[in-house]
């Protein structure tokens, strides 16, 4: 049987895991979406931190940008330190996160999964700035995609045509 559909890799599905996450109805289940968006976010973390490990290392795409041009490189260094930041986003989003599911606490009856609100009023999580700080993160991260893979074609297009 041939396989028709696009078999997607660990970092495409990490991203839409949390953009599913993110979607989901948060009125009535508070813990509930903000575990998920913290299992969620916690697989991004890891992938994110094999992008930077293997960029780091020269094991990623950027290995592929020539070195001898300093704009691409400057570029390259500009799109370490981006994953980076990232990286810290994503770590303070979780955390974010966190809160939230800290701020609900069970209702101790093993016959009843409700959960109430433990926090004090004024320190009750908003779950619409959460959404939207990890909707902003993962615009940032596919800006940083794109800029990327624009840098390794430019990279390699120039490559290519020098022998001409």
């Amino acid at each position: 049987m041939v396989q028709t559909r696009k078999t997607k890799d660990a970092p495409s599905l990490s991203f839409e895991r949390l953009t599913q996450a993110l979607a989901a109805d948060v009125p009535g289940r508070e813990r509930a979406w903000a575990e998920a968006v913290i299992d969620a976010l916690t697989a991004v973390e890891q992938v994110m931190r094999q992008q930077l490990a293997a960029a780091e290392a020269l094991e990623g795409p950027l290995a592929q940008v020539d070195q001898t041009r300093p704009s691409l490189v400057r570029q390259s260094e500009e799109v370490c330190r981006n994953q980076s930041d990232l990286l810290g986003q994503v770590i303070a989003l979780r955390q974010e996160a966190q809160k939230a599911v800290q701020a609900f606490s069970s209702t101790g009856d093993p016959q009843n999964s409700a959960y109430t609100l433990t926090a004090r009023p004024n320190t009750i999580p908003d779950f619409g700035v959460i959404r939207r700080q990890a909707e902003e993160f993962l615009t940032r991260v596919q800006q940083n995609r794109e800029v990327e893979s624009k840098l390794v074609l430019e990279s390699i297009n120039t490559d290519i045509g020098a022998g001409d």
